[in-house]
């Protein structure tokens, strides 16, 4: 989930710092250009590790107006950066929940995507509660159970695609670099963590074994029936 990655940049020091401590104010300069934002292709920087070599710094005259003669240090760094792999498996919370699917946050990350597509089977939306259900049918007795994704609660996914969107236009290209994870819940263990035993770890996860049947407790459960409008998607969402 999270990876050192090494970064080569000139950074700039203005005048007005030049009597602060030299690597304090690198550090400083290179946390506030880097940290909480997306570096293409890498992933969403979360702190300054440390300095791998700092190199000759070269100070360029200044105009006064976008340039102030600051001095530019060419330095190799690196970041802590959260890049999750393919097929790694996360958890979060539910963020939301609409008839594309569900979305996932981890608190510092929120942009995590379940397309409805890439549930556990068979699936359906029940409007009436606005939350995608799975309906698993216990194999003692055939029962039909209704297990709810419902909102702020902890689930558990594997990373399908990470996607580093591309700007679009002018607009886009001023804003910040965005990443895009999408995950899926469609093996055992994934889905809501309140619906498999407490004995499924995460160590467990590549095992060939198979995991328990889900618990069926209240908190997991709904108990209530599926809308009728629901039930009208279920057939789509069979495909």
């Amino acid at each position: 989930m999270f990876t050192l990655t090494l970064i080569d940049d000139d950074i700039p020091i203005h005048p007005a710092d030049f009597g602060d401590h030299f690597r304090v104010r690198l550090k400083i300069e290179i946390q506030n250009k880097y940290v909480d934002r997306i570096v293409p292709n890498i992933g969403l920087c979360v702190a300054f590790y440390d300095f791998v070599e700092i190199r000759e710094a070269h100070v360029y005259p200044g105009d006064g107006k976008k340039s102030c003669g600051e001095a530019y240090c060419k330095v190799e760094f690196r970041l802590i950066v959260f890049a999750p792999a393919l097929d790694e498996w996360l958890v979060g919370t539910i963020a939301n929940s609409t008839q594309a699917g569900l979305s996932v946050s981890l608190g510092f990350f929120a942009d995590i995507e379940i397309p409805s597509v890439n549930l556990r089977t068979p699936y359906l939306y029940d409007a009436a509660y606005k939350s995608w259900v799975w309906r698993y049918c216990s194999p003692e007795t055939g029962e039909m159970v209704n297990f709810f994704y419902r909102k702020d609660e902890l689930i558990r996914l594997r990373v399908t695609q990470v996607l580093f969107p591309p700007a679009t236009g002018p607009k886009d290209k001023r804003r910040d670099s965005t990443m895009k994870v999408v995950g899926a819940v469609d093996r055992d263990g994934l889905g809501c963590v309140s619906w498999w035993p407490e004995s499924f770890h995460d160590d467990d996860a590549n095992s060939a074994s198979v995991c328990p049947a889900p618990i069926a407790n209240e908190a997991a459960v709904g108990q209530v029936p599926i809308s009728d409008a629901a039930v009208a998607d279920e057939a789509v969402a069979k495909g």
